[in-house]
C-alpha cells in the first residue's frame, strides 16, 4: 500500500509508471520540444483532421480543471468532485493526493482505475470534466496584436446574454459548451493585417504522453472561413497551442473588408491625429480607414500646414515613418494615403509661414504689452 502511495504522489515516477502501463502499445518515440519558437521545434507534421477531430479523453489535465470522478456505482462513497491545484494535483479518497498535470482523461483513467483495484473489485472509474480551466495560447506573426493570449476554455452557448441559469441546457437538459477555436485565437490578437497569408496558418500543439508526447504540427488554410464560412479548419484550439500566422509577399487589401464582415477584425481602431489640425487628439476610426480619413475625422487640415508626418510601431519592434505631402486626391491604399492600424499616429507639421508667425509671437510676447505692433514696428524701422 505504501509503494502505491509512493507511485503516485511523485511525478518522475508516474510517468514511468505510466510508461510501462502502455508499454504494450508498441516502441514510442518521444519527440523533443526543449526550445519555445516554433521554427526551431522537433515537432511532428500531420494533417489537419488529426488535430480537428481530437476526442474528448485525449484533452490533458492541467490545474484549473475541475473533475468529477465516479469509481464504482457500488462504492458510492468514493466519487469525489475535484479541482487540479496549481501544482497539478488533487485529493482522492483512499490514495490521497496524487499528481496528474499532463495526463489525459483517458490516462487518468486507465491509473485510478489500477490504482482503487487496492480497494475496489473490478473499479470502473468516469471521469467528466465539469469546468475547464481557461487556455493560454500564443499567436505569432501577421496579427494587430501578437503575443500570449488567454481565454476561456468553454462557455454554454444557452448561458450567453442568458437571465437565467437552465437557459444554457438544451431540451434534454444536457449543457452545451463552445469551445474556443483559432477564429477566437486570432480575434483577441487584434485580427489580421493585409499582410497575413491565411493559406498558411500554422498550429504547433501538446502532444499526449501516451503517443509519444513532445509536438505536433499541421498548417490550416484559413481563408475560406472568412470568405465563405467553411468552418471545417477553424479548428478547437487547447492550453498550450502556438498559432503562427506566415507574411504574403504583397499586400491583400480584399481580406481585410472580408475579415472585417465576418468579425475576425475589430469594426474599429484607434488612431492620434495631431498638428495643424481643427480638431485634434484621439480618433476612433473604422478599420477600413485611410490616412486622409483620419485627418478628416480631426476636422481636416487647416490652411497653413507643413508636411505630413505618419508614424506605426511595427510588430517587429521596428518604427515606420513617412513623411509626406498632403494631398486630398492619393489613391486610398497609396503610399502617401496608406490603411490604418490600430496605434498609428499622424501629426501635420506648421509651414513656414505659422513657423514665422509663432517666432515673432514669442518674441513680441514679453512687449506687447507696452507697444502696440503699429509702434513696435516703428521703433524697429525708424
Amino acid at each position: 500500500m505504501n509503494n502505491l502511495y509512493f507511485v503516485l504522489n511523485y511525478k518522475s515516477t508516474l510517468y514511468l509508471f505510466l510508461f510501462t502501463l502502455y508499454s504494450f502499445v508498441g516502441n514510442i518515440n518521444f519527440v523533443s520540444s526543449a526550445s519555445p519558437k516554433v521554427e526551431n521545434l522537433d515537432v511532428e507534421k500531420i494533417s489537419v483532421d488529426y488535430l480537428k477531430d481530437l476526442p474528448i479523453n485525449e484533452y490533458i489535465l492541467g490545474p484549473g480543471d475541475v473533475l468529477n470522478i465516479k469509481v464504482s456505482r457500488d462504492y458510492p462513497e468514493l466519487d469525489s468532485t475535484v479541482n487540479i491545484d496549481r501544482e497539478g494535483t488533487v485529493l482522492l479518497p483512499k490514495i490521497k493526493k496524487i499528481y496528474i498535470e499532463g495526463l489525459t482523461t483517458n490516462e487518468l483513467t486507465n491509473l485510478l482505475n489500477t490504482a482503487f483495484s487496492e480497494f475496489v473489485k473490478f473499479p470502473s472509474t468516469e471521469i467528466e470534466i465539469k469546468q475547464y480551466r481557461p487556455i493560454r495560447i500564443y499567436v505569432d506573426g501577421e496579427v494587430g496584436n501578437p503575443g500570449l493570449q488567454t481565454l476561456s476554455g468553454a462557455f454554454s452557448i444557452g448561458s450567453i446574454g442568458a437571465e437565467e441559469e437552465n437557459e444554457n441546457e438544451n431540451q434534454n437538459g444536457v449543457i452545451t459548451n463552445y469551445f474556443p477555436t483559432v477564429f477566437d485565437a486570432i480575434r483577441s490578437s487584434g485580427g489580421i493585417t493585409q499582410f497575413s497569408n491565411l493559406e498558411e496558418v500554422e498550429v504547433v500543439r501538446i502532444n499526449n504522453i501516451s503517443n509519444g508526447g513532445g509536438k505536433r504540427k499541421t498548417i490550416l488554410n484559413f481563408s475560406n472561413v472568412i470568405s465563405y464560412g467553411d468552418n471545417r479548419q477553424n479548428i478547437r484550439i487547447y492550453d498550450g497551442d502556438v498559432i503562427n500566422v506566415k507574411k504574403l509577399k504583397n499586400n491583400n487589401l480584399l481580406q481585410l473588408s472580408k475579415a472585417a464582415r465576418s468579425n475576425l477584425n475589430p469594426k474599429f481602431i484607434n488612431v492620434l491625429v495631431s498638428g495643424r489640425v481643427n480638431n485634434p487628439g484621439n480618433k476612433r476610426l473604422s478599420k477600413s480607414s485611410t490616412l486622409n480619413d483620419g485627418i478628416d475625422m480631426a476636422g481636416g487640415a487647416k490652411v497653413l500646414k507643413g508636411k505630413v508626418r505618419f508614424i506605426r510601431f511595427n510588430n517587429d519592434g521596428t518604427i515606420e515613418q513617412r513623411k509626406l505631402a498632403y494631398s486630398r486626391t492619393s489613391k486610398r491604399g497609396s503610399y502617401k494615403n496608406p490603411y490604418l492600424i490600430d496605434g498609428d499616429i499622424i501629426l501635420i507639421d506648421n509651414s513656414f509661414l505659422t513657423s514665422t508667425n509663432e517666432v515673432l509671437t514669442e518674441v513680441t510676447a514679453p512687449i506687447s504689452g507696452i507697444f502696440s505692433t503699429y509702434g513696435l514696428l516703428k521703433v524697429i524701422t525708424d
